[in-house]
């Protein structure tokens, strides 16, 4: 199954007019004393007042929650960030504590206090304070005299948003102070993309339970791709396509990769994994399914929660249990850590799980299977603030992997975009690909995932539509409207591929993603009937590369101590990727394989990326970024020098 969690993504301009509605007016102009919040992209607020249906202005008594973000020092942040990256930096690894960090490029004792007076001068609650920002809340009339901007209501795609309608303005005795305020404009909470199953045949179904599912034929799941010509279905551009297997083990992924032969285990090193919300059943689901399948259980003290107060307990869909076990799978000693935010401070509970892990060093490398997008349902205001948390993870010596995404190169108004976080210059962003493992656990072959597919007629004698079919999902990729090129991907990503005006291209690098051909996993949930109980599925999406990825790093922090932000280092390394091929085996071949699904069989063409609004050639290309790690890449890292204490 594809275990996703996405607010969909729409990266929007660097900057937007307003657009006259009614009930809305320009930028104030009579507040000279102020200064607008300097903003990276459009805020929410752009889109719900352009598109959105004005119903009226705010009652100055609802109350309201807003985030105030402090600047620091961002530009020798943003500037000792890049240094202890930068392989070719003398100050390469000589990453900082946390408590030094804030020290060094927070804000001073004496502008948190400026600020946090202003705010209480203005009636609004000052509800916490920390070296991120301030928290406050109160009523609209008070969040007016705050920040300079009038509110009205609007709805857009039938959800009611409180908007601020004017420019946010601070005073300007402490404009320099703030990065960004968030929550003013509010709206119903973005939901989690509701994970999708490959209706790939469980490995733990017996075959009379699929027979009741289906009168077809019956996936007899091979263990090894190849294994099982399907000479029972209609042939596939010639030939007889073949049976998939029912997801990988564990060590058949470790195997082909060429982990195995590294002797890493990840002993040492610490992953870290982002939660929205908290599955309580994430743990006994993945000793569940180690001890069934020969894998290491995570040994008490292995792994630990950390859950925010207020933080939601709902989810039973396995997201977060498929990002644990894949990371388990690649580094099967290392430690993991399940950071779940909440809302109750930070109004977004990944910011708050990033926050936590960056205040605490949680972590060596994580991984975050979560997309926030620039959609109305969510305050891209808030960029400014992820951004300086990165730099931060970076000085510390994080490394931050975040999934790419599952929709392809997505057209928003006929204009390609990619998705946040996995677009932030700071972080590795993680593409997916379709991955052929045969006998004795060998990388066969290794493609872009971008998959369609066609279902077994009726009468069992043709494909209907005729292969490869219709469009399904496809690894995220393409080229940012908001970050420039960054100076790592300078000289690596052909112009071709880097847009123009030249942008951040993801994504980085690729792992197995296509939930056809995916991960086995366990995990508890709602089973056919309705009823919740332990099943096992292959899991896949971005969401599933990401943490194999964050896996391989962590057997890079093992073999030479922590890496930090992983880009410069990774590109300085291109050839030592396993170059990902637009069709199977790299030559023009069309291979298909078959699957059980929805009560049917499904013929499934990988590779079919020009479909997905995705581009590739030869080398770095926005499908598959670098490409898929090796053992060459892992060994590449020993014997390089050991980071060193910051100055």
């Amino acid at each position: 199954m594809r275990r996703k969690r996405r607010l969909y993504a729409v990266l929007g301009c660097l900057t937007a007019a307003l657009v006259s509605l009614p009930g809305v007016s320009a930028a104030r102009a009579d507040q000279p004393d102020r200064v607008p919040v300097e903003r990276l992209t459009d805020t929410r607020s752009d889109r719900v007042l352009r598109e959105g249906t004005h119903t009226g202005p705010t009652d100055p008594a609802t109350r309201l929650t807003a985030q105030v973000f402090f600047r620091g020092d961002a530009n020798g942040l943003a500037d000792y960030a890049r240094a202890v990256s930068d392989p070719a930096d003398p100050r390469y690894g000589r990453f900082l504590t946390p408590e030094r960090t804030r020290a060094r490029f927070g804000p001073a004792r004496q502008r948190i206090d400026a600020v946090t007076a202003w705010l209480r001068d203005t009636g609004l609650a000052v509800d916490a304070v920390s070296s991120l920002g301030v928290v406050v809340s109160g009523t609209v009339a008070q969040a007016t005299a705050a920040f300079g901007t009038r509110f009205a209501n609007y709805t857009l795609g039938g959800t009611p948003y409180r908007a601020a309608v004017d420019p946010i303005t601070v005073p300007a005795d402490v404009a320099a102070d703030v990065l960004a305020v968030t929550g003013l404009t509010a709206g119903k909470p973005g939901k989690p993309d509701i994970p999708v199953s490959s209706g790939a045949l469980p490995a733990n179904r017996t075959p009379d339970e699929a027979a009741r599912r289906t009168a077809a034929p019956t996936n007899p799941c091979p263990a090894h791709f190849g294994d099982t010509p399907a000479t029972d279905l209609p042939p596939a551009y010639g030939r007889p396509a073949q049976w998939a297997p029912c997801g990988y083990t564990p060590k058949q992924v470790r195997d082909a990769y060429g982990i195995t032969g590294t002797g890493l285990t990840g002993r040492g090193a610490t992953i870290g994994i982002i939660g929205s919300s908290y599955e309580v059943n994430a743990l006994a689901d993945a000793n569940r399914f180690a001890a069934e399948h020969g894998e290491p259980t995570l040994a008490p003290g292995q792994f630990t929660a950390h859950v925010a107060p207020g933080a939601s307990t709902a989810d039973v869909s396995g997201e977060f249990a498929m990002d644990i076990q894949a990371a388990h799978a690649m580094a099967p000693e290392a430690n993991i850590a399940y950071v779940v935010g909440s809302r109750t401070q930070w109004g977004d509970p990944v910011l708050d799980a990033i926050a936590t892990i960056v205040d605490r060093r949680l972590a060596d490398v994580v991984s975050g299977s979560v997309l926030s997008g620039f959609t109305p349902g969510w305050a891209p205001d808030a960029i400014a603030a992820y951004e300086r948390l990165f730099q931060e993870a970076a000085v510390e010596g994080i490394t931050f992997a975040f999934a790419s995404g599952d929709s392809g190169g997505g057209l928003v108004d006929g204009v390609r975009t990619v998705e946040y976080p996995s677009s932030s210059p700071w972080v590795t962003a993680v593409g997916g690909t379709t991955l052929a493992i045969g006998p004795r656990n060998s990388h066969l072959w290794e493609v872009v995932w971008a998959t369609e597919y066609t279902d077994l007629a009726a009468d069992g004698t043709r494909w209907d539509p005729e292969p490869p079919g219709h469009q399904e999902k496809a690894t995220g990729g393409g080229v940012s409207t908001v970050f420039g090129q960054p100076f790592y991907q300078r000289g690596v990503v052909p112009a071709t591929f880097a847009g123009s005006p030249r942008g951040r291209a993801i994504p980085d690098v690729s792992a197995l993603a296509d939930p056809d051909l995916g991960l086995l996993i366990g995990l508890t949930q709602y089973d056919l009937d309705g009823n919740q109980g332990y099943v096992e599925e292959n899991g896949g999406g971005t969401s599933l590369a990401s943490p194999l990825f964050a896996g391989v790093a962590a057997l890079i922090v093992q073999a030479r101590g922590p890496l930090g932000f992983a880009n410069p280092a990774l590109y300085a390394r291109q050839h030592q990727f396993r170059r990902v091929h637009d069709n199977p085996a790299g030559t023009p071949d069309t291979i298909a394989f078959a699957v059980n699904r929805h009560g049917s069989v499904r013929l499934v063409t990988p590779g079919q990326y020009e479909n997905a609004n995705l581009d590739f050639a030869p080398g770095y290309n926005t499908a598959t970024g670098l490409g898929s790690p090796t053992r060459e890449l892992i060994d590449s890292f020993r014997g390089t020098p050991q980071p060193q204490g910051g100055s």
